[in-house]
């Protein structure tokens, strides 16, 4: 069976976060209790430059914040015995020069646990987010939006004979508006991705899925005033897909599916006045060819490339139903044993049928990381975000320069 362990760290070596985790293996903890769990400060403290802090056309101010953030990582297991269990929190403290009404304090949790056997394996992952920004999917006038995000996974594959696995796994996550409640709409999804797997070659695995989500809206959503905030609905997916992950080609790893959407969503009526307005938002079964992707070039030692494709539905933060296109590239360059460079560049289109909402997002980005020892890293980052929406609220640009320290012990 291939590690899935394994495949995660391919698929995620263009990141920060791989960098961050390689940069640091050798550390020595802060506290070591017993022979298999290490505990260590892990902070940070970032100075940012943002041209558009409300990422509003109409109203663009640009302001400066610092961000100071302490947090402590716990390991156990050390890889060593068949499970691990990772957990990472750190509370930023946030605070900008001119616009000293957004300060804020937000707290962060990770966990990342596995377990493995000779024919078994298990992942699981939760993470807990405090969050306050905007986007082109959530804007309001000179402010940002405050919300909390929760998120858990459980997967388990199980290799029944030499050419067959099999995995089933559940998917969690919960968003819910803690200001402007009454335009935002929270929501819930859970999602059961089924796979079976058939070995190809030894390092490459043919699969064949099928996703089945369920979502759950409540609240916001009063479409600009001139309603009342439109009743809770519940919105069904499913995903039948063909595909292969693993060795795909000589310096190509990853994995692709590809297959049939569709998605059915509950009619809601307008209210006007508490009484019920006259027509409804109508949400007939949709279908589209749907794609989920993720593949890694290794082009040499040191250079790589990650390419993330998907093409889906989901619930934007009025509570509309949507089709969701996106792709994003990142370059990872290992210039030497201390200095990394990593550019990306990304690209979504959103369609908002029901309330005639289309929107597209372009961003890309340049950043510098440096490893000064085991204990301390740092890296500077330039990012560029353009927002282009039917909607001219929507619209907007926006330029982030960023200096970061990170301090791991």
């Amino acid at each position: 069976m291939k590690s899935k362990t394994h495949l995660l760290l391919q698929y995620t070596t263009a990141g920060l976060l791989s960098w961050i985790i390689s940069s640091s293996a050798t550390a020595a903890p802060l506290v070591s209790i017993g022979d298999n769990t290490d505990i260590f400060f892990n902070g940070s403290s970032s100075l940012r430059w943002s041209s558009n802090i409300f990422s509003d056309a109409g109203n663009e101010e640009s302001d400066v914040s610092w961000t100071v953030s302490p947090g402590f990582e716990i390991n156990v297991g050390r890889g060593v015995s068949n499970a691990d269990l990772t957990v990472i929190t750190r509370y930023d403290v946030v605070k900008y020069q001119d616009n000293d009404q957004l300060d804020t304090e937000l707290f962060h949790l990770e966990a990342l646990g596995s377990y493995e056997t000779g024919r078994l394996e298990l992942s699981s992952s939760f993470s807990f987010g405090e969050y306050k920004l905007n986007s082109g999917d959530r804007n309001v006038v000179a402010d940002l939006v405050e919300f909390d995000d929760t998120k858990g996974d459980l997967e388990a594959e199980y290799q029944f004979s030499q050419k067959f696995s099999f995995s089933a796994g559940l998917v969690y996550t919960d968003r819910e508006f803690q200001t402007y409640q009454d335009i935002f709409s929270n929501r819930e999804t859970t999602r059961f991705p089924l796979n079976v797997y058939y070995e190809l070659t030894p390092k490459l695995d043919l699969s064949l899925g099928y996703d089945y989500s369920k979502t759950d809206i409540e609240g916001g959503n009063s479409f600009g005033g001139l309603y009342d905030p439109v009743a809770g609905y519940e919105q069904d997916s499913d995903f039948f897909n063909i595909g292969l992950r693993g060795n795909i080609g000589t310096k190509l790893t990853g994995f692709f599916k590809i297959g049939y959407r569709d998605v059915n969503a509950d009619n809601t009526n307008l209210t006007t006045n508490g009484g019920v307005f006259d027509s409804s938002i109508e949400r007939s079964d949709r279908n589209m060819l749907g794609l989920d992707a993720s593949l890694t070039w290794m082009v040499s030692s040191k250079l790589l490339y990650q390419l993330a494709l998907s093409r889906d539905y989901d619930t934007g933060a009025l509570g509309q139903s949507r089709e969701v296109s996106s792709a994003k590239l990142t370059g990872n360059y290992t210039i030497d044993s201390q200095w990394t460079a990593m550019a990306n560049l990304g690209y979504s289109d959103r369609d908002s049928t029901y309330i005639g909402r289309q929107e597209e997002q372009l961003s890309g980005g340049l950043r510098f990381m440096y490893s000064l020892n085991e204990y301390w890293r740092f890296s500077a980052g330039y990012s560029y975000y353009e927002n282009d929406s039917n909607q001219a609220s929507r619209s907007y640009e926006n330029e982030i320069l960023d200096l970061t320290a990170i301090l791991r012990y």
